[in-house]
């Protein structure tokens, strides 16, 4: 449940977050820089609940703010006598690096995205003065970095709150969890677990981000060299525990006393992976007795028999090796790490189009802003491509616009006041500070608070942006006003853009998640895709979190156990690869065609019936050859996958 009320942790993180920002404006003015605002607010925006994410936050803050100040040095001297050109190429920056920002799941994103539209905030409002520019990107890198070195300085020493050792906590429980699914799921099935396994999906994504964070603290980092690692296990057993469902559900409908005799192996096995006290000695025995005695059964309940104990072998190697990485994580030790993490899933239609929007958005507010003659216009470009950066990673940004812009308008409200009511009656730094202190303490409690970022976010840094504080008050209504109105026709433009582009929302993009894992699963049925398991299964499993991340439980009922079902169906297409060539030649078309019917189907160019009627013929070619063993086990596990609501045999099986 989301916790609105600010408690002791937020109050001390807005206290030292205020006496960062107060550190940066008192040596912005004692240095004479000409804005000391952005050091303050840079303090605001950098200031993060642990040490990693602020060091992440930083660093790319710092090298954002460097190659966008650069950018616009080169290009607004050489391109101000041709307006249009200008526009066009600005626009075209801060599409790209808001493309390079979404290609990159990193903390790096943020210095990618950032340098597109810190151009736009050097570089517009210079465009009347473009021989001054080269000053305004330096006092901008200054600035900005003053406010980075206050944060760091200040919340390292007050606030040293390390985000690997809540990384390993949250890991632990994380992979006991996963454990217990799996142990569950031997037990009953999957159908009741299918919410925790949405929920531990969710769990993992976070803990991703989590991590990417930590790598940025320099305690800890022998443990955290091997997290990936167990990611990438322990994130497999789910898969594995609903094949081994999936199969125990048919062994039940197809040989119920053979599925009663495997229960207490089962049962034994549940308490292996769940982690439970005591262990069974001759389990591995029990095991390897159960394999041949499978082997040699002939049929589809040997089949489902062998095609199970198979995954609950795989299930419990998974499981040890996950323990086993989680031990060496616990004592940091330091080793060979095998291959690193695999890349995730990028859907390049979602880049494509938010980086468009990004460029459409800044080149309308330039036309309005040059054909009107508007003098804030300047504003309204740089805060239109402010806008259409900040939230194009969400499925459907215009809801947060929306909100950033009411923040800002709630922003507005509290510079008037300060700028024209109470700064005019303060003389001197501490009367300032103190006058600064009654809105930004108690705003930087609620600004700690996750569930309340997204609205004080806008109202702490467009207040500073507005009031613009200097060493001497030099308020100037009008100045004022255009720039609030500036600044709310900037985020207008990127919401109006933002939602005629990319309008589809949520459903959309869970469209678009499904549908790769089928354009996948089907390159790989039609060998038009590399082999390459590891890769396959972690774009798959990408794609399986980010759905979670989406779907409430009336959605996620709506695709019910097909949710692994692709990546499923890969394993088994790629088993049946392997022993595609040892096969004799007359089964070997068999075999062909139902790979062909697997591509065809998740293309919707068949229909389930005469896909399954392929598969089916295939198995009952396979089954009776010996040397087709391994064959006739992938391709149930290809027809549990593909169709798992169908637990019979094959109609040429069933005698």
């Amino acid at each position: 449940m989301a916790r609105w009320l600010p408690g002791r942790r937020e109050w001390a993180f807005s206290a030292v977050t205020f006496a960062a920002a107060t550190l940066a404006l008192l040596i912005a003015f004692w240095t004479g820089l000409e804005r000391p605002y952005w050091a303050a607010a840079t303090v605001y925006i950098t200031a993060q609940p642990s040490a990693g994410a602020l060091r992440a936050k930083g660093i790319g803050r710092l090298c954002g703010t460097f190659a966008g100040a650069a950018f616009a040095v080169l290009a607004v001297p050489n391109l101000v006598a041709a307006p249009p050109l200008l526009v066009l190429v600005m626009a075209l920056w801060v599409g790209l690096c808001l493309t390079c920002a979404l290609l990159d799941p990193t903390p790096r994103s943020y210095g990618f995205m950032l340098a597109g539209y810190t151009a736009a905030i050097i570089g517009f409002p210079a465009v009347d003065a473009p021989e001054e520019i080269f000053t305004t990107a330096i006092l901008r890198v200054e600035e900005i970095g003053l406010g980075i070195a206050c944060t760091w300085v200040l919340h390292g020493i007050l606030l040293p709150r390390p985000a690997a050792p809540d990384l390993l906590r949250r890991l632990e429980a994380w992979t006991a969890d996963i454990a217990r699914l799996a142990a569950d799921a031997l037990g009953g099935g999957m159908e009741g677990l299918a919410e925790d396994r949405r929920r531990l999906a969710r769990d993992g994504s976070a803990l991703d981000a989590l991590f990417q964070q930590a790598r940025y603290e320099a305690g800890s980092r022998a443990a955290l060299r091997r997290l990936p690692v167990l990611r990438g296990q322990a994130r497999r057993m789910p898969v594995l525990a609903s094949a081994a469902a999936d199969r125990i559900l048919a062994l039940r409908a197809a040989d119920p006393a053979a599925a009663t005799a495997l229960a207490p192996l089962l049962d034994a096995i549940a308490a292996r992976i769940g982690g439970s006290p005591g262990d069974d000695p001759g389990l591995e025995a029990r095991l390897a007795a159960a394999e041949a005695e499978a082997s040699a059964a002939g049929g589809w309940s040997g089949l489902m028999r062998e095609g199970l104990l198979a995954r609950l072998r795989e299930l419990l190697s998974t499981a040890e090796a996950c323990r086993g990485q989680a031990g060496r994580i616990a004592g940091a030790a330091r080793g060979d790490l095998g291959a690193g993490p695999m890349p995730g899933h990028v859907d390049p239609l979602l880049v494509g189009l938010s980086g468009l929007s990004a460029v459409v958005s800044v080149c309308l507010c330039c036309a309005f802003w040059i054909l009107a003659g508007w003098p804030g216009g300047a504003t309204a470009a740089m805060m239109s491509a402010v806008g259409a950066s900040l939230f194009a990673a969400l499925d459907d940004p215009t809801p947060a616009i929306l909100r950033f812009m009411e923040g800002t308008v709630l922003a507005a409200a509290a510079a008037a006041l300060y700028l024209f009511a109470i700064l005019p009656a303060l003389d001197g730094f501490i009367p300032l500070i103190i006058a600064l202190g009654l809105l930004y303490l108690p705003l930087g409690a609620l600004l700690a608070v996750p569930a309340l970022t997204p609205r004080m976010a806008p109202i702490a840094l467009n207040a500073l942006a507005l009031m613009a504080i200097q060493a001497s008050y030099g308020a100037d209504p009008a100045g004022f006003l255009e720039s609030a109105i500036g600044m709310l026709v900037g985020f207008a433009m990127a919401l109006v853009v933002t939602r005629v582009l990319r309008g589809a929302g949520v459903a959309w993009r869970v469209a678009r998640l499904v549908e790769a894992d089928r354009r996948d699963l089907a390159r790989l049925a039609e060998g038009r895709r590399p082999a390459d398991l590891r890769r396959i299964a972690a774009a798959m499993l990408d794609r399986f979190e980010a759905l979670s991340a989406r779907l409430g439980a009336a959605d996620a009922a709506t695709l019910g156990r097909r949710e692994l079902a692709e990546l499923r169906a890969a394993f088994n297409l790629l088993r049946l690869r392997e022993v595609a060539a040892g096969l004799p030649a007359a089964l070997r078309p068999a075999i062909e065609a139902a790979v062909a019917a697997t591509g065809a189907l998740a293309r919707g160019r068949l229909a389930p019936e005469a896909a399954l009627a392929r598969i089916d013929a295939a198995l009952a070619a396979a089954l009776p050859e010996p040397a087709a063993r391994p064959a006739a086990l992938a391709l149930s596990g290809l027809r549990m996958a593909l169709f798992p609501g169908i637990q019979a045999p094959p109609p040429a099986l069933a005698a």
